[in-house]
């Protein structure tokens, strides 16, 4: 199973493919809390981070709990969020180029939305019929 498209067969497979999303947002949510927390005690921002970028860091804690409870609309939302963190970005400092971390982090959101979907198809066939054919 390739970690940027996992294969995804059976429920708990499912579940691994939104491993990687709930990693990601909790990355992302310390690394934003520890520089906003810095922010609001040098007084100033921190690699363009505020105080204020503690209730992100609170969102995207909401996103992993909710993706690891296999929520399909929350791994939806956090795709759509963070999206919209690396379009605000390049807005904000065109200089800002999109790396390799960003690519990874899309393709673990998307693994997620295709794990919590296929997650609960998967459950509500039930256990004595046929597992419908493999994703991806």
């Amino acid at each position: 199973m390739a970690w940027y498209w996992p294969t995804i067969e059976d429920g708990t497979s499912a579940e691994q493919a939104t491993k990687s999303a709930v990693g990601a947002s909790g990355f992302i949510a310390g690394i934003t809390a520890l520089l906003s927390i810095l922010s609001i005690i040098y007084h100033k921002p921190v690699l363009g981070l505020d105080g204020w970028g503690l209730v992100d860091a609170g969102i995207f804690v909401v996103v992993a709990w909710r993706i690891y409870r296999m929520s399909r609309a929350w791994a939806i939302i956090g795709l759509v969020v963070y999206i919209l963190e690396v379009g605000y970005k390049l807005l904000t400092s065109p200089s800002g180029a999109i790396g390799v971390l960003t690519v990874i982090f899309v393709l673990a959101y998307i693994g997620a939305i295709r794990g919590t979907f296929a997650y609960h198809r998967y459950n509500k066939t039930g256990s004595a019929m046929q597992p419908p054919t493999p994703v991806g």
